[in-house]
């Protein structure tokens, strides 16, 4: 197989697999990922206002993964399920970075945070009230995240 171009070509394939209602936890669990991507970075950055945004976008992902698994009444046993299946998540999302320069992770990790926008915005669309406002809220941070990308690009 070939190393995958983007976020979505390495994960989008695994939702079929997922029971609809345990696809937003199959999200969190790749917004800690890409947290921890947002992490490296930071780490390595020798600009400090690089370094803060990064830091603020891991933060951000961290939000969102944590909203989503508070929706859960036992978001371990859904986690660990998760993991049980799909043991290989990290490893996908390794297999769209690795090798690629730094410039190029930025510009996929910014298209996945669009990607990420839209699976708020349908989670949004699928509950009421706080829930779905809460939803819209995160949609705005993973725009926010791919915004400070991009402009790291320019």
């Amino acid at each position: 197989m070939s190393q995958p171009e983007s976020i979505t070509e390495a994960f989008l394939p695994l939702v079929p697999d997922v029971p609809e209602a345990d696809i937003p936890m199959l999200i969190a669990a790749l917004e800690r990922i890409a947290a921890g991507k947002y992490r490296g970075w930071a780490e390595s950055s020798a600009d400090p206002v690089e370094r803060d945004g990064l830091a603020a976008c891991e933060a951000r992902e961290i939000e969102i993964a944590e909203f989503i698994e508070s929706l859960y009444p036992d978001p371990q046993s859904t986690i660990d399920g998760l993991n049980a299946r799909f043991p290989d998540l990290q490893a996908r999302y390794d297999a769209v970075m690795d090798g690629r320069p730094r410039a190029e992770q930025l510009r996929i990790q910014s298209e996945g945070e669009l990607g990420g926008a839209d699976f708020m915005q349908q989670f949004a669309a699928a509950n009421t009230g706080a829930v779905a406002a809460r939803f819209t809220s995160l949609a705005a941070c993973e725009e926010a995240n791919s915004k400070f990308l991009a402009a790291l690009l320019v």
